[in-house]
């Protein structure tokens, strides 16, 4: 079913998508021109004609071409081959539907002006609703009674992205939390409404009492669905007297109208005490960029936003996160929110949502509330693995359930612990989900997701409690409760197109998912094994991957003496698969990976074994980070790839592993020089080249990568009955290059450089595997504990050479 609904890695679908295109343009200038029939043109045939016109025309040929030119510089996202970064190739009904709405260029601010793409809009977050298992979207007009009777729906719209979406769930949370202060407040300091204080509310664990006699740490963790509760019945009573409403909503001291500063002075004159201090926000180390720019934004400052530390596998320590929520509420500090993150940046890991939630309930009975925000803007699709009920409500994990089995059974796609937290992502009060990464959708896409519709009113700026229709839903002026005000009715045609094309669901959407997860896990597996032939290079994984990244560093032959050695020697493999400069060919890379960093202080417990304890502890000191490589795969088709031969995860394995195998004699040779004050190695090159051919020696010295760290001293190879030449300078290593014909030459060197008591490892050979298996029979004392390098036409048999003459057994000598 996917393979219809994509462009295709080679431009498979090209003619559907032309075809497509051209009906969507033909069709939009059909109802141009038949709108109004009977106007004027206004371009006539002579303007075209003019010279003006054609020089226009022509300078906007020449600088699309330009441009068409200068976008191939840029990483090729649609291919298998670039599995760096978290983008992919959008779906071919996303790229068609969004070509239809950028035609009719609509705003979704408001449906009197894009009533269609609103629909579209609507649509769409009701799918995306339905993934996660949320209530429906709210529909656009809400039925009568539907606010009395708490009929449940949910909310949520299009934004630009993650960040947008995740600082709105923090906009609404703060004027939710704070909300019961505010009328507390008002009751306290304006007689016209101090009979709210008499007004009961039920704390989170106790029973109902007057809001005014609460204290401020009481208030601040009033349960999210009372504080709603709060609201709607301020709201109605207000309806019957306009004027008092209007008082109301002109008086109230709301965060919101006086900001989070004036609000804190208010409030501590009117309660002295009993003083509000402002809350704190708990999200995982492996928490996105965005938050810390947000909680600025939000006016609670970065410094409010703590990290909570993480497992082995980079999921969120919920026995940490107790210690921590319990421990501020020792000291009387509200937690405003706790995000958990369904799909980490550096390798998609996935939050334990399930138990996060567990530890909710048991906190609301100590009478403490969270606001469970759930960063899923690269996760969230990965609910639609998810197999369902008749009613499409998720089922639980069960793998008596046949479904359930197949996707999480033992030694599954996924395990048992991500089942369970993707089935807990409809309990989390607000969600942020990405189209435009696993949605494939093009860019900007985001999307917010709140639970219960009536939360948006916290951030409404058209007064609630003076709203004339009191049925208002996904309707009307969507302005009023969105951050971001002009909206592309593009990005919701693209989105509803596309999830009308290929549905969000086990069967559809899903499939996708599952493809890449399972592609990863191939190249992952891949990659151990490939490394795991030779003991001079080791790959350790940061953490094992949940779903589709995998980070990880490689670490030389003779350890680590310090953590910057280690980043530089992953970084020069980094370099050479991945496009490091606007001004690189693009084409000249095999395969595209990235590399991200972490603070070596906040993740020390994850690096026992990629350094020595000293060395971590003197990472940890100089508050370092550590470079990681890191795969994404968010490409389908790598799934169909490794079912090919040979298999995708296979060949990249081996082009990670040659160009590490590269890196490493620049790099351990640049050390080593660096350690002995400029000395370079010297290395002895025996060998007797035929006519033409190249000289070993002589292809050592002009190497751009080895000559500068190499003293190279080139000699002919002995005769049988001849001894080992004199060579005039120091030696460190010896390269013994065999042709055909001089097995009887091979020979008497080896015997000769162990009689002169050259250490074996010291010692290369090269040589076609036919003249090695002939010396091996002829004489195998000569060849045992020798390093040996197979002359293969089809490999770089210098590199090779270099990789066997600059290990090192034990660790390079610091300087």
């Amino acid at each position: 079913m996917y393979k219809a609904n994509f462009l295709g890695p080679k431009g498979e679908n090209a003619d559907e998508l032309e075809r497509l295109l051209l009906e969507v343009l033909r069709d939009h200038v059909f109802w141009r021109r038949n709108f109004h029939p009977g106007d004027d043109r206004l371009i006539g045939e002579r303007d075209k004609q003019s010279e003006a016109y054609a020089q226009s025309v022509a300078r906007l040929r020449d600088e699309l071409f330009e441009i068409l030119a200068e976008l191939k510089r840029g990483a090729p996202l649609y291919s298998p081959r670039q599995i760096a970064h978290v983008v992919s190739d959008p779906t071919l009904p996303a790229l068609i539907g969004y070509f239809a709405g950028l035609l009719y260029n609509q705003n979704n601010v408001v449906a009197e002006v894009a009533p269609e793409t609103v629909r579209k809009e609507h649509g769409y977050m009701d799918a995306l609703a339905r993934m996660i298992d949320y209530p429906p979207i709210l529909p656009e007009r809400l039925p009568s009674g539907a606010r009395h009777d708490r009929t449940p729906f949910s909310w949520g719209h299009l934004c630009s992205g993650g960040t947008v979406a995740n600082l709105e769930a923090l906009w609404i949370a703060r004027n939710v939390r704070l909300y019961p202060l505010a009328v507390r407040l008002l009751a306290a300091t304006d007689p016209r409404f101090s009979y709210l204080a008499e007004w009961e509310v039920t704390p989170a664990g106790g029973a109902p009492q007057p809001l005014g006699s609460l204290r401020t740490f009481a208030a601040l963790n009033l349960p999210i669905a009372e504080t709603v509760d709060l609201h709607l019945r301020i709201r109605r009573a207000l309806r019957e007297d306009e004027a008092h409403a209007r008082a109301f909503d002109e008086a109230v001291p709301s965060v919101r109208k006086a900001g989070l500063a004036s609000f804190l002075m208010q409030y501590n004159d009117a309660f002295p005490t009993d003083r509000f201090r402002p809350p704190v926000v708990l999200v995982s180390q492996a928490g996105h960029y965005c938050w810390d720019k947000n909680m600025d934004v939000i006016g609670l400052g970065a410094q409010a936003l703590e990290h909570v530390p993480v497992d082995a596998r980079v999921r969120l320590n919920v026995d940490a996160l107790e210690e921590t929520i319990r421990a501020h509420a020792a000291d009387e500090r509200a937690v405003l929110m706790v995000v958990s993150i369904c799909g980490t940046t550096e390798e998609g890991a996935i939050d334990p949502l399930h138990r996060i939630e567990a530890l909710r309930t048991q906190l609301t009975a100590d009478g403490l509330t969270l606001w469970h925000h759930c960063d899923a803007a690269l996760g969230g699709y990965f609910t639609a693995m998810l197999p369902r009920d008749a009613d499409g409500h998720v089922l639980p994990f069960d793998t008596a359930r046949e479904a359930v089995w197949e996707l999480a059974g033992k030694d599954k796609l996924i395990d048992e612990a991500i089942y369970r937290a993707l089935g807990a992502v409809h309990q989390a009060d607000s969600v942020t989900i990405d189209p435009h990464k696993f949605g494939y959708i093009p860019y900007p896409a985001g999307a917010i997701l709140v639970r219960d519709y009536h939360l948006r009113d916290a951030i409404s700026y058209a007064a609630p409690y003076l709203a004339t229709d009191d049925r208002a839903g996904f309707s009307g002026f969507l302005g009023q409760w969105t951050l971001e005000g002009s909206r592309p009715g593009a990005a919701a045609v693209s989105s509803y197109l596309s999830q009308a094309a290929l549905p969000l669901t086990p069967e559809g959407h899903g499939q996708l998912m599952q493809n890449c997860i399972d592609a990863n896990k191939r190249i992952v597996e891949a990659l151990k094994a490939r490394f795991a032939q030779d003991d001079g290079l080791t790959l350790h994984p940061f953490a094992e991957p949940d779903t589709v990244g995998f980070c990880f560093v490689i670490l030389p032959e003779g350890g680590v003496r310090a953590i910057d050695e280690l980043n530089a020697f992953n970084r020069q493999i980094w370099q050479r698969v991945s496009t490091v400069s606007e001004a690189d060919n693009v084409n000249q890379y095999d395969y595209l990976l990235s590399k991200t960093a972490v603070d070596v202080p906040a993740y020390a417990h994850l690096l026992q074994g990629v350094a020595s304890p000293a060395v971590v502890d003197a990472a940890v000191e100089a508050r370092a980070s550590l470079l990681l490589l890191r795969i994404f795969v968010m490409n389908p088709f790598l799934k169909d790839w490794n079912e090919q031969t040979p298999a995708f995860a296979d060949a990249f394995s081996d082009h990670v592993y040659n160009v590490a195998g590269a890196v490493y004699p620049e790099h351990v040779l640049r050390l080593r020089k660096q350690a002995r004050g400029g000395e370079r190695l010297g290395v002895l090159v025996l060998e007797a080249p035929g006519p033409g051919e190249p000289a070993m020696a002589q292809q050592l010295e002009n190497s751009p990568r080895y000559a500068a760290f190499v003293d190279v001293h080139g000699a002919a190879l002995p005769a049988p009955d001849a001894g080992l030449p004199a060579v005039p300078r120091t030696i460190d290593k010896v390269v013994v290059v065999l042709r055909p014909g001089q097995q009887a030459h091979g020979r008497a060197t080896l015997q000769a450089l162990a009689n002169a008591e050259v250490a074996q490892e010291d010692t290369v050979v090269v040589a076609r595997q036919q003249l090695l298996h002939g010396l091996a029979d002829a004489a195998p004392e000569v060849l045992h504990g020798q390093q040996v390098v197979p002359a293969d036409e089809k490999s770089d048999t210098l590199q090779t050479v270099m990789q066997r003459v600059s290990r090192v057994p034990e660790p390079v000598p610091a300087a």
